[in-house]
């Protein structure tokens, strides 16, 4: 049925006025019934932030009113996050509130199920679900589209992402099996099951996830990379997409970037001794300062939290990363583009020709970058960069390695920082205990010292973990170290005489962290090394 046959004609002068202003219909949303399973389709928070409702389907085409259709970002927003051609009409906002109003007054259809087992796709035509099977193997992207586009299938999957948001998952897995399909959410680094759904319902998911995600829906024999956006609780959520090839189908995995959860310096969970020397780093004029550990330790995390700290009008910050995960105001972000040549190192000669104070790098993956950088910091800037080695001593030893001269790594290393994170004791089921005596004297702590732990609760799942942090080791650079590193020392020997100086290694910070009750000592052994 064409769209124009439901349009309703303007019944007054201002919605007159409306429709000539922006050339589409005007819809009167108090005497038009909208069907409710489009308005499944979209966050509650999203159509009140966008100024949007959907009004019904014809075929592959949403009707949609909008408050303000000439904004053409929000209409594609509709139509990106949908993947059908919107048509757009438009309406007054109180009417657009007051019908939303109503319908989550009295529909709770829309709100997020408490338990996994209720995110069920049983609200699919049958036929369509037996013959998904035949779709995948035909793979016609039309066919794929319009059962990607079904309201369940968009409902289940917004309801799968908002809940892992709101259950602070930083990764969803949809892994498809021999019986059917697995959705995982990885919470504080530990993947929990979610849900199942039947194996017929693969392709749809699969491919929901793909349009939003602006992937080719019919290639399925190669990897993908994607990205998206969307409002979920009123925050604005990042998600990267990626998708792979397995001999069950294809896996997808999507990181979640919470935009609005930038975490300070102090909320990393540096403290004392360490707190101040990062701060006392940061602050120089020039230097390099690298952060490591391996991948998902929160290496990133902490750089924006630096660049966080030291952004402002009188300075000129440039990344270039791969990708760009967080936006930040007063900061000019790159990202890299290996298809087109555009790499670390391409990115980072150009950056020294826009005059940069600091110089943010994603990843030193290769003695050229490295080398770059190290220059950088020579000539007078502030270089900020991530490296995969055990600890921060190593960190040098691995610059060396790299071929760069031990006298260049001497001049222009200002500190290195390991970390690893830890998962926090629950607070709502954590309790005291006395760990046995042989274990306190092999730490060194005195007699009586009490241990905690989390008895397992609901808030978090039974775990007895709610939340992460993050164990560090700040090394800085000192003249006694730059006079040692010259000498290419082994990192055992660059370790003792950094904690000489003050360093606490990464076990000794998740001792102390032990000791005041914010994680458990089996987090800690899991994650450092003891060193005597």
């Amino acid at each position: 049925m064409p769209i124009d046959e439901q349009s309703p004609s303007p019944s007054e002068e201002t919605g007159a006025a409306l429709a000539q202003r922006y050339g589409v219909p005007f819809v009167d949303l108090a005497n038009f019934k909208i069907d409710s399973e489009v308005l499944q389709m979209f966050p509650e928070q999203f159509m009140r932030s966008k100024q949007v409702i959907p009004l019904f389907r014809a075929g592959n085409t949403l009707a949609a009113a909008f408050v303000d259709p000439g904004d053409i970002f929000n209409v594609d927003e509709v139509r990106r996050m949908t993947g059908m051609e919107v048509e757009p009409m438009v309406c007054r906002d109180l009417e657009l509130q007051e019908a939303l109003n109503q319908y989550y007054a009295t529909s709770q259809s829309a709100d997020l199920p408490d338990e996994p087992e209720s995110m069920s796709l049983d609200d699919l035509p049958e036929e369509e679900a037996e013959s998904a099977a035949q779709t995948e193997m035909s793979a016609e992207p039309r066919k794929i589209e319009e059962l990607a586009s079904e309201a369940p299938v968009v409902r289940w999957v917004n309801q799968m992402i908002i809940r892992a948001v709101r259950e602070r998952a930083s990764d969803i897995h949809i892994e498809p099996t021999r019986e059917g399909l697995t959705v995982r959410y990885r919470i504080d680094g530990i993947l929990h099951p979610i849900v199942s759904p039947k194996k017929a319902l693969q392709l749809a998911v699969v491919s929901r996830i793909k349009i939003m995600s602006r992937m080719n829906i019919a290639e399925k024999r190669i990897p993908q990379d994607g990205r998206y956006g969307a409002l979920v609780d009123g925050r604005e959520i990042d998600f990267r997409v990626s998708t792979f090839p397995t001999t069950y189908g294809e896996t997808v995995v999507m990181r979640i970037l919470d935009r609005m959860r930038l975490l300070s310096l102090d909320e990393l969970g540096l403290a004392g001794e360490s707190a101040g020397l990062m701060r006392e780093m940061i602050a120089k004029p020039h230097g390099v300062i690298l952060i490591t550990g391996p991948t998902g330790s929160g290496k990133s995390t902490t750089v924006y939290a630096i660049l966080g700290e030291i952004r402002s009008g009188d300075k000129n910050i440039i990344t270039i990363e791969d990708p760009v995960e967080y936006d930040m105001d007063k900061i000019c972000q790159s990202q890299v583009n290996e298809k087109a040549g555009y790499t670390y190192l391409v990115g980072l000669r150009h950056i020294l020709r826009q005059d940069p104070d600091v110089i943010m790098i994603g990843e030193i993956r290769d003695g050229e970058t490295a080398m770059v950088a190290i220059r950088a910091a020579l000539t007078g800037q502030l270089v900020f960069s991530t490296i995969h080695t055990n600890d921060a001593p190593g960190t040098i030893t691995r610059l060396i390695d790299m071929n760069i001269e031990p006298f260049l790594v001497a001049s222009a290393m200002e500190g290195t920082v390991a970390q690893r994170l830890v998962r926090q004791i629950c607070p709502k089921c954590k309790e005291d205990y006395d760990p046995p005596a042989h274990l306190l004297g092999e730490l060194g702590l005195p007699t009586g010292t009490k241990f905690y732990r989390g008895k397992g609760c609901e808030r978090c799942r039974n775990t007895g973990y709610k939340g992460r942090i993050g164990i560090f080791e700040v090394m800085k650079v000192n003249d006694r170290l730059r006079e040692l590193i010259v000498t290419r020392p082994p990192t055992s020997a660059i370790r003792m005489l950094a904690r000489e100086y003050g360093m606490k290694t990464l076990w000794e910070d998740g001792i102390s962290k032990v000791v005041a009750g914010t994680t458990t000592i089996e987090e800690v052994m899991d994650e450092a090394e003891k060193f005597e």
